[in-house]
């Protein structure tokens, strides 16, 4: 089957991760006393990021009776300091921008997809200068109920696409959590990147089509396969 939709993380895998989320996650903690290990943001990576702060506040502030109030702060911390690094340090992944168009080119509709909220997605691609890029749309956190490893995210991709096959969807995403979603969409390829939060170790442990080093070199991966397969295999 040739895919029809390419679905794409965003952090990590379309754009640099660099350190402004983890930054933004520490800093935003550090204001309520708490100090994030690289172990505790790394757990969350991927997920939607008011679903991981409120998980890190469960886990961190598990003797606050208010935890619901303090989660809500601390996202709200969070946006605010991610997108002023955002508005200076964001960089595209070397090739992204031409792996989008070739995507196209070979007959696919692309669609962004983030846990960050909308609001932090316009800026970040305002910032990428991406205003132009030829996608079918960007779906946010904001647009579903529950973030990765659930399949929201891939399903509104598709309903925003007009595709209804998942097995013509093509995920793509650097993290254990966009592979989970992938599954969980029962979407025909899951691809995992080395570009973002997760090794190919862990990346390698979940269930995956293949892992490339880097978005740049999707399009030929899939023209060496004829722009086809029967789906994911199960490693």
């Amino acid at each position: 089957m040739r895919p029809r939709l390419a679905v794409l993380d965003m952090v990590g895998t379309t754009v640099e991760s660099g350190e402004q989320v983890p930054d933004a996650f520490r800093e935003a903690f550090r204001r309520f006393g708490v100090s994030l290990s690289d172990e505790a943001v790394n757990g969350v990576r991927g997920r939607s990021k008011a679903e991981a702060i409120a998980a890190l506040v469960s886990s961190h502030l598990y003797d606050r009776d208010d935890q619901a109030d303090v989660a809500r702060i601390i996202y709200a911390d969070f946006r605010s300091i991610l997108q002023s690094l955002y508005e200076t340090a964001a960089r595209p992944i070397p090739g992204a921008a031409a792996a989008v168009a070739e995507l196209g080119r070979l007959g696919m509709r692309v669609v962004l997809t983030t846990g960050l909220d909308r609001d932090t997605a316009r800026r970040l691609i305002q910032g990428l200068g991406w205003t132009s890029l030829a996608v079918a749309g960007v779906v946010t956190g904001d647009d579903v109920v529950r973030g990765r490893p659930a399949p929201d995210l891939i399903q509104a991709a598709m309903k925003l696409a007009s595709v209804d096959d998942a097995a013509s969807v093509l995920v793509v995403g650097d993290t254990v959590a966009d592979l989970q979603a992938a599954a969980s969409a029962e979407a025909g390829w899951a691809v995992g990147v080395l570009t973002g939060a997760h090794s190919r170790q862990q990346l390698e442990a979940v269930r995956h089509s293949v892992i490339l080093e880097s978005i740049a070199v999707l399009p030929d991966w899939l023209v060496e396969r004829g722009v086809s397969g029967t789906g994911p295999d199960s490693t």
